[in-house]
């Protein structure tokens, strides 16, 4: 190329000498700017046109796959996991997975029995679905003041009252006494080693765990926690537990009842615990 007059010295391209919008996508080779070229922050969002970054421009999902969305950019479901399991981490960079439910920790209600001034209430149900199972009393009134709590077995049908339940308990009354209660040869548990009261506003409450009572190679044992008032107007906390010592058959259900007058009112609720 001629020139008049001398020659024009080279001079590299800079940004100010292109006019706005003269160099177009169309213009740029696939893979000419990679990510070394641009500097650190140097893509801002008023960079980017909207709709411009799509799905099929992101690397496959979210932190691991934790999130998961559809071609219309909508959430879907990692996976759906079955009955029976939760949903637990499998650390930072992992996707979570479904695993079974721990044992020991579901409870299954069987029954409920409203109490209305019954001489006496069987709970059964019990087999061998469950290796344990729990009872709970709520708002447990006598009629009679100054009584005490009663269980017994139910085997074969039978309520069992032979002379060969041992147990004890332990008790601590608001006061700071502490009493206890023992057997080695009762006709039933007793539930609680002092006696209760019926006065207003006062009730028992507590639980009872029945262990193994399908098999037939052990004895049957029960532990309970109770909590009741005394009828001098004391709280008293009680735990105890104890074996019914004759034969191993297998328990069905239990019979709750005082040592003398009904039971006023109170719900107790049976549950088998895998």
């Amino acid at each position: 190329m001629s020139f008049i007059g001398r020659i024009p010295a080279n001079a590299a391209l800079t940004a100010s000498d292109l006019a706005d919008g003269i160099i177009t996508a169309a213009k740029i080779a696939d893979g000419t700017i990679v990510a070394g070229e641009l500097a650190s922050d140097s893509v801002t969002t008023i960079k980017v046109a909207n709709d411009a970054i799509t799905l099929a421009k992101l690397a496959s999902g979210i932190d691991g796959n934790v999130i998961s969305y559809d071609a219309s950019g909508n959430p879907v479901a990692i996976a759906t996991g079955s009955d029976g399991q939760v949903l637990t981490s499998t650390g930072a960079g992992s996707p979570p997975a479904f695993e079974a439910i721990p044992a020991g920790g579901s409870h299954t209600l069987i029954s409920t029995t409203t109490i209305s001034n019954d001489a006496t209430t069987q709970i059964t149900g019990m087999n061998s679905t469950y290796k344990r199972y729990l009872i709970t009393f709520d708002n447990l009134v006598p009629i009679t003041d100054n009584v005490n709590l009663q269980m017994t077995y139910i085997i074969g049908g039978s309520v069992i009252t032979a002379t060969n339940y041992k147990y004890a308990n332990n008790a601590l009354n608001s006061t700071g006494s502490s009493q206890t209660n023992i057997s080695g040869s009762g006709e039933h548990f007793r539930i609680g080693a002092e006696d209760m009261s019926n006065g207003s506003n006062k009730n028992i409450n507590g639980e009872i765990y029945i262990y193994n009572p399908s098999e037939t190679s052990f004895y049957k044992s029960a532990s309970w926690r109770i909590f009741y008032h005394l009828p001098a107007n004391t709280l008293s906390s009680n735990y105890g537990g104890g074996t019914y010592g004759s034969g191993s058959a297998a328990v069905t259900g239990v019979q709750f009842k005082y040592n003398t007058g009904n039971m006023d009112e109170g719900i107790i609720k049976l549950y088998g615990i895998t």
